[in-house]
């Protein structure tokens, strides 16, 4: 979740490089608000433990999934005219398994194969249809109304969603660092997009 908050940092920054978009002081601080916000959260109020942590393979995957999810995003400004949004998507869905096919087969020849059962076919349904085909539809048409960088910020909410949830369907109870946090990310998503540009 902490690498995952770095999107809209990265976002902002490529939008900065060739989309020449500039940020005044008051959304830059909005974003580092933000994204303390999501500190907050992850490292439960306590940040000196976040000194501690360490890399490891996972993590730098996860680093280039957030860049290529950052030039995604501002790539989506360069549709071409004409080319209906529904249209780019299904290519992107399409290059999208063309890639993952060969390592789809790599692990179906390792022996790796997914045991089907009603909760992992309702697992895989849940996962593409909303998350992964929805989630797909408003991002793009967010970023297509608002932009790069402000579509962007809106992932800083995943924790707090992540909070709300959890508090609902577990029965968690949110400490006073989950109510800080979130006071945090939305101060910042408020700062960066009511800023006038």
């Amino acid at each position: 979740m902490l690498l995952n908050s770095f999107i809209p940092v990265a976002t902002l920054a490529l939008s900065w490089l060739f989309l020449k978009q500039q940020l005044r002081r008051r959304q830059w601080a909005g974003v580092m608000l933000a994204l303390c916000g999501v500190v907050a959260i992850v490292s439960r109020g306590d940040f000196t433990a976040m000194a501690g942590l360490q890399l490891n393979a996972g993590d730098l995957w996860m680093l280039g999934g957030i860049c290529a999810w950052a030039v995604y995003t501002i790539g989506l400004q360069w549709r071409p005219a004409g080319v209906h949004p529904m249209l780019l998507l299904a290519a992107f869905i399409t290059v999208g398994l063309l890639a993952l096919a060969p390592a789809y087969a790599w692990e179906i020849a390792r022996g790796r194969l997914t045991v089907m059962s009603n909760g992992a076919l309702g697992g895989i349904a849940y996962t593409g249809v909303f998350p992964g085909f929805i989630g797909y539809i408003f991002y793009n048409r967010a970023v297509g109304e608002v932009g790069a960088g402000k579509a962007s910020l809106f992932i800083h909410l995943m924790p707090v969603f992540g909070t709300l949830l959890a508090a609902v369907f577990l029965a968690e109870i949110p400490q006073p660092y989950h109510y800080a946090g979130i006071a945090l990310i939305i101060s910042g998503i408020y700062l960066t997009t009511a800023a006038r540009a």
